[in-house]
Order: structure tokens, then C-alpha cells, then sequence
């Protein structure tokens, strides 16, 4: 064998070491979000549901998480996977049962024709869905929602769900007092101040209600961001804003569903 001939089956050895050791460094990484879709209720109803899970999975605390106006698209997915990476559960049930909006005309059809029984009917079924599960912890779940959903996961624990927390973001909160002594856990609610379809007022409402009834709660009201301030898919992102808010609702779900 000639010299040249040697140097360059080395070389090429070298080649297949260094990318042997490349691929063994690159899958020794953090594993990525392990996702799935699940069907949700009896099998000739209900819904679909997309799923992020934690690793590990065992005992694991749960959000459900419910979608705004635009359905179960990339973006809400997309936040799902940022809880699985905190170590929860987190389940996004398709509300519109397959439809979805990319347009704000669409987007309002939708939330308009949404039926709030159907949807709270999904959310329990997702519920049950977590409490079935053997990975999950059946006393640690809680409910986040973002425009739309944000009332209806704040419905899901006044209608007698047994959640651990609730979350809600811009959307129109219950303030009458008789109906939040029925809350089963705390709150905390994110609104933007300069948000023209939800102003500040009600941010102040529910913070008063609240305390009048007794239930344990924080409201931030956000200087610069408006309606779906959270959304980095939309004009309305605010960065600052939208990670001010991040860093206190993963605060908020640490006692309740990690301790």
C-alpha cells in the first residue's frame, strides 16, 4: 500500500471518528419534548388533544391548557412544549374539533359559535384524561388560559373541578363575588394596559372581588402591552411583557403543584 493511500484511509478514519463522537455528543442533549395526540371523551364524540410530556414522567404535575381564539394551531402547541420543559404535563384540548383560524375574522366566527358547555365539557374530559393517567399526579393540575380560554379555565374551577391552580391571560374574568367563593384554588390573571377590548378596569374588578371573597389571588396589569401581549406570533407581542409574566406564572405554579 502506498503512502498516499495510507494518509488518506486515515484521514478518512479521523473523518468517521470525529463524526462518530459528534452524534454521540449531540444525542447525549437535553431529550426534546416527547409530544403525542390523544382523543378525548367517548370514541364516537369528544375531542382531540395535543399533548407535551415531561421528562421524567413519573408523578408528574399537569396544566391543561386552553387555546384562545385561534384554536389548536402551532403557537399554542408552542407553549405546551415550554411546560413540558418545566416539568408538567401539559394537554391542549382542541375546542374547535379540528377547526382553525388564520385570519381574525376566522378567529372571531369561531370563539362566537363556540358553545361554552361543550367547551367546558372537553375541559373536564381532558381532566379525566390526567386523573387516568399513571404518570400523573391526580391532585396537582392546573388550568391556563389564554383571550377566550382565559374565562373558560377560570369557568372549569368554578364549576366544581377540583384544580390546584388557575391562570388566565387577557381574558374577561367572573367578578361577582358570590361566584368566586367557589373557587378551588388561587389565581393569577395577566392583563395589558393599553388593551382597547379589555381595559384596565377589569383587571382592578377582579382584584376587588377577590379579596371580598375571601380567595387568594394576583392581578398584574402590564404598562405598554395589550390584548394578547403573550402571543409572539402577533403584532400584540410584547417581549418584556411577555416574560415578566412567564417568570411569575411559573413562580405561581411552583408551590401549589411542585411542592
Amino acid at each position: 500500500m502506498s503512502n498516499r493511500l495510507r494518509s488518506l484511509l486515515a484521514a478518512a478514519l479521523m473523518i468517521a471518528v470525529a463524526a462518530t463522537a459528534s452524534v454521540a455528543f449531540r444525542s447525549s442533549g437535553p431529550p426534546r419534548a416527547d409530544i403525542e395526540m390523544v382523543h378525548l371523551g367517548p370514541g364516537s364524540g369528544g375531542t382531540e388533544a395535543f399533548v407535551a410530556w415531561p421528562n421524567p414522567r413519573a408523578n408528574a404535575p399537569a396544566v391543561i391548557v386552553v387555546h384562545e381564539a385561534w384554536g389548536l394551531n402551532g403557537q399554542i402547541r408552542d407553549m405546551a412544549r415550554r411546560l413540558s420543559r418545566e416539568g408538567y404535563v401539559a394537554i391542549v384540548p382542541d375546542l374547535y374539533h379540528g377547526r382553525m383560524a388564520t385570519d381574525f375574522e376566522k378567529a372571531r366566527q369561531l370563539a362566537q359559535a363556540l358553545d361554552r358547555d361543550d367547551a367546558l365539557a372537553d375541559l373536564r374530559a381532558a381532566l379525566a384524561w390526567l386523573r387516568a393517567r399513571p404518570e400523573t399526579s391526580k391532585s396537582r393540575i392546573a388550568a391556563m388560559g389564554f383571550d377566550m380560554g382565559a374565562r373558560l379555565a377560570q369557568e372549569l374551577g368554578l364549576g366544581g373541578s377540583d384544580l390546584a391552580a388557575i391562570v388566565m391571560f387577557y381574558g374577561t374574568p367572573e367578578t361577582d363575588v358570590e361566584r368566586l367563593k367557589a373557587l378551588p384554588a388561587p389565581i393569577q390573571a395577566h392583563f395589558g394596559a393599553v388593551d382597547d377590548g379589555l381595559p384596565p378596569w377589569h383587571a382592578e374588578k377582579l382584584r376587588d372581588a377577590l379579596a371580598q371573597a375571601g380567595k387568594t389571588g394576583e392581578v398584574f396589569v402590564y404598562p405598554g402591552a395589550g390584548h394578547a401581549f403573550m402571543n409572539e406570533n402577533r403584532s400584540s407581542y410584547r417581549p418584556d411583557a411577555a416574560r415578566q409574566a412567564w417568570a411569575r406564572t411559573l413562580a405561581f405554579l411552583q408551590k401549589p403543584l411542585k411542592s
